[in-house]
């Protein structure tokens, strides 16, 4: 259970989405803006999807809405602009769980804990 209020939790989120915007808006100014606009645009993405479960299911489910997609991002990337927007996902996840002053869950720890289940629920079948 997290006992971080949801205020607090949403308030966090909203500084965040705003330094995502702010560095939306200066990734032009950088040596690769392509990369820095779709790695922001990441992290505005994923603080509004969490903001929303947040606001509308509460603190907890959002948390392991966060540890699933977490779970469930790639540690290889196919093209630049996919690595792009799935560094600022991760960066955006990893940021909520500071949030709610938890460490962010091992990926691959997690990764064989669903596969590990899935094979026992089959098993059963």
């Amino acid at each position: 259970m997290i006992v971080v209020a949801k205020e607090d939790v949403l308030n966090g989120l909203k500084k965040f989405k705003r330094l995502a915007k702010q560095d939306l808006l200066v990734s032009r100014f950088t040596d690769d803006p392509e990369f820095w606009v779709k790695q922001a645009e990441g992290r505005r993405t994923a603080y509004s999807n969490l903001m929303e479960i947040v606001n509308d299911h509460g603190v907890d489910h959002a948390y392991r809405y966060a540890v699933k997609k977490y779970a469930g991002l790639p540690f290889v990337f196919a093209d630049k602009n996919q690595e792009a927007e799935v560094i600022g996902k991760i960066q955006a996840l990893e940021m909520f769980f500071t949030i709610l002053g938890v460490q962010p869950p091992a990926r691959k720890e997690i990764k064989n804990k669903t596969k590990t289940k899935d094979l026992a629920a089959n098993a059963q079948r």
